[in-house]
Formats: structure tokens, sequence, C-alpha cells
């Protein structure tokens, strides 16, 4: 039997995730739900972040890998708190959302073991590896949103998937310097090779003909999920239901929109949108709603 980790809870990482999330350019988004799904939204993405800056971010008083293991032991063993967080308010809460609204522990575990992943020298050897990432690190993530968006998780996964991957090569193409700057690749290598594109190619920003193609590849199979996802809503009452989502994939389509029209200059500049950029986005997003509400009357009628 696995040991019960025994550690304090991180408070600390807790308050700077909270402050994270509320800073994100997800954040608005959120007050498309109701009330108890932008709480519940809201401490989920807590939870993202806090584990993931767990892998992103230099700690020295905490140990970051036990911490994400007794996260992951949580998971793995039903909602099972460390030795140290039973009484702790915010594991309960992630315990209580996930038991009112459905969602299986396992989710969350392929969240924390694709940000255990982070934690050594990272190298995708190939497509199928490159996959399984994007769900662990943004898959598994709208899973978990489905049902506090109020939506059928069983039927809407698929949806969640290709968006979720979709996201993931946004973030890919967009912190190409970033990552390099941790020593980590999330380019697939068989398809580095393939173009000719070395690991020192990819750390040191060298810019070639072969790297453009391969960029503009991963660009394609993230445009290909922009598409397909959209495809999975099968009609109003799902666009209805899945709108924070929706809000979340017009400003990332965007940025993902940017990328490409830059040339993929994503080493010499990090690609974000501008205030009138976002504005124009979220203005056609809300054209796009109001059809939709249209079209739900009409039915209802």
């Amino acid at each position: 039997m696995t040991p019960i980790p025994s550690l304090p809870f991180d408070r600390t990482g807790l308050e700077r995730a909270r402050a994270g999330v509320r800073g994100s350019s997800f954040f608005r988004s959120f007050s498309l739900l109701d009330p108890q799904g932008q709480k519940d939204l809201f401490d989920f993405y807590v939870f993202c972040r806090l584990v993931d800056d767990l892998a992103d971010e230099p700690r020295t008083e905490i140990d970051v890998t036990a911490h994400l293991s007794a996260w992951a032991f949580a998971f793995d063993h039903d909602f099972t708190p460390p030795m140290g967080w039973e009484a702790e308010p915010f594991f309960q809460r992630i315990v209580e959302i996930s038991r009112r609204r459905g969602i299986p522990s396992s989710l969350y575990g392929d969240i924390v073991r694709g940000m255990q992943a982070d934690l050594s020298l990272v190298r995708i050897p190939d497509l199928p590896a490159l996959e399984l990432y994007c769900y662990r690190a943004a898959g598994a993530v709208g899973r978990i949103c489905i049902p506090i968006f109020g939506g059928d998780l069983e039927r809407l996964a698929p949806y969640a998937d290709r968006l979720g991957e979709a996201f993931q090569l946004t973030n890919i193409l967009r912190d190409l310097r970033q990552d390099a700057e941790r020593n980590r690749i999330y380019l697939p290598a068989d398809r580095m090779r393939h173009f000719g594109v070395s690991e020192e190619d990819v750390l040191s920003g060298r810019f070639h003909a072969g790297m453009r193609a391969l960029l503009e590849e991963i660009w394609n199979r993230s445009e290909e999920d922009y598409r397909a996802a959209a495809s999975l809503l099968s009609g109003p009452e799902d666009r209805k239901t899945m709108i924070a989502a929706r809000a979340m994939e017009t400003v990332y389509h965007a940025i993902h929109r940017k990328i490409r029209r830059s040339g993929f200059d994503v080493y010499r500049k990090r690609i974000a949108l501008g205030p009138v950029e976002k504005a124009r986005a979220l203005f056609s997003f809300w054209r796009e709603t109001r059809k939709d509400r249209v079209q739900i009357r009409r039915t209802g009628s």
C-alpha cells in the first residue's frame, strides 16, 4: 500500500495562484457563468495555476517534487488528503466541487502527471507523445470545465480534447523562447528531424526554412483542432452551455492567427493581443452568440 504523504499545505503558492488567476486573460470569461459556476471555475483554475507554478516557478522554501507527488496521491486515491491537508479549506473545496459536479479524481491526476513531467528534461519524441502532453496540459483541464459549465462530460469530452490541443499547440508556438530558456522543447523530435531542425536551433532561436516549415506544420495542426472543436458543438444549446470556453477560444484563436501573420517571429517578442485586437475579437464573438440566442428562442417558440 502506498504510504500517505505528510507535508504542510503550500499556502504561499495558493495565494500567488489566486492572484495569478485574477490577472489572467481567461478571468473575464468567468463572468459568463452563473454565480456558483464562477466560484467553482475560479477555484479550479487556482488549482491549475498552483500545480503549474510548482513545475515552472523557482521555489527554494518547499520541495516542489514532494508537493506534486502529494497532489498525485490524493487524486490516485479518490481525493484522500495527504497528512496535514485534512482540514485545509482549499483542498476540501476542490473535493466538494468535484463531488457535486460529478468530476472524477482521475482527471486531476492526469493534469498533475503533466506537471510532474515538466520537472525533468522536457523532450517530446513524436506526435503521439505530443498529443498526450496536450491532453494532460489542456484537454484534461477542459474536461473538468465541462461539468462546471453545466455540460455533459461524456458527450462533450471530444470537444474538450480538440480545443485543449488547439490551445496547447498555440502555447507551444507562442512560448518557444520562454521554454527554450528553461531548456524545454515541446516540438516533436521526429518532425524536427524531418525538417532538419536541431535542438540547438530551437534553444538558440536559429530560424531557417526548415524551422519555419516545422512551425507551419504545428500551426496547421492547431488550426485543424480549432475547426474540429467548433464542429463538435452540435447546436445552439451546446454553444450556449460552453459559452465561457468559446470566449476563451475566441481570444486564443486570435493569438494563434497573429502568430502566423508575424511570420512566427516568436523569439524576438512574445505574441499577444493588444486592447483593440482583443475588443474586436470579443465583439465578433458577442455577435455570434446573439445569433445563437435568436435561434434558441425560435426553436423554443
